[in-house]
């Protein structure tokens, strides 16, 4: 089995799903693969539609056949998540991942550190009124 070219990892406690991507063009069947396993990785988290937060780091990503990305500007589409931070650092990358911005909760940045900063800066907000 050879290895997938994303890692989708979950962690429940802060109901946040991090997807991280190797710089590798996509096969036709990744793109299911991938979806498939996002879908499993929210319901792991067994938290409700708009309560877990998306980190997705481009910065490894590769440009994307037309095909592939239409795909996962579906997903983005459809995505049940509060908050959705993409980071992505390479011009072409970052024009890509730029048109994935298709809702409001959907923002790039250019470093991780800001994207989370910007996932969870409601919770910092409530917990400073507190």
């Amino acid at each position: 089995m050879t290895a997938k070219p994303y890692l989708i990892t979950g962690d429940a406690a802060r109901k946040l799903i991090t997807i991280s991507f190797d710089a590798v063009f996509w096969q036709v069947d990744v793109s299911s693969d991938f979806i498939r396993d996002c879908v499993g990785a929210v319901a792991a988290l067994g938290c409700d539609p708009r309560q877990h937060r998306i980190l997705v780091d481009l910065r490894n990503a590769v440009l994307q056949s037309k095909d592939t990305y239409d795909r996962m500007l579906a997903l983005v589409a459809s995505a049940t998540a509060y908050r959705i931070a993409l980071v992505a650092a390479a011009p072409l990358a970052r024009m890509q991942t730029k048109r994935l911005q298709i809702r409001p909760d959907v923002v790039m940045f250019d470093t991780l550190p800001a994207a989370e900063t910007w996932l969870f800066e409601d919770e910092r907000m409530l917990a400073a009124a507190g």
